[in-house]
């Protein structure tokens, strides 16, 4: 197994992990939100909830990422649209970072996984040039 192999691997099991952080984070988001709905105003309210809607798409993505990226580090052939859903993946935590200022937690951990899916598509990037 080559070295971006192994990274693609690691990238990968790390998305895992962001992933279920990012689910549950948003997760968080829409259990508290209802509880801080008198205390805060409408755009707070919204923008919390639209926060952590995009929490959740980047989490469903980064699991397809990560999935995709183990199956393609054992089999080339495999990885499929892995790049698609990475650069899906980058805009949907940049987007929920974007959102985030109501919800200080989130922002970091859509930041993270931002920075694994860019990781994930460059070792991609590099995997692709090295069978070429």
């Amino acid at each position: 197994m080559s070295s971006n192999r192994k990274m693609l691997k690691i990238l990968s099991l790390a998305q895992i992990v962001f992933a279920v952080l990012c689910f549950v984070m948003a997760s968080l988001v829409f259990n508290g939100t209802p509880r801080v709905e008198g205390d805060a105003d409408v755009l707070t309210f919204l923008t919390a909830n639209l926060d952590a809607v995009l929490c959740t798409i980047a989490a469903f993505l980064t699991a397809f990422c990560a999935i995709d990226g183990i199956k393609g580090a054992n089999r080339p052939s495999a990885l499929g649209a892995h790049l698609v859903v990475a650069l899906l993946t980058i805009v949907a935590s940049a987007a929920a970072c974007f959102f985030s200022p109501a919800v200080q937690g989130l922002s970091v951990v859509c930041a993270l996984d931002a920075v694994l899916a860019i990781a994930a598509a460059f070792m991609l990037y590099c995997r692709r040039r090295e069978q070429a």
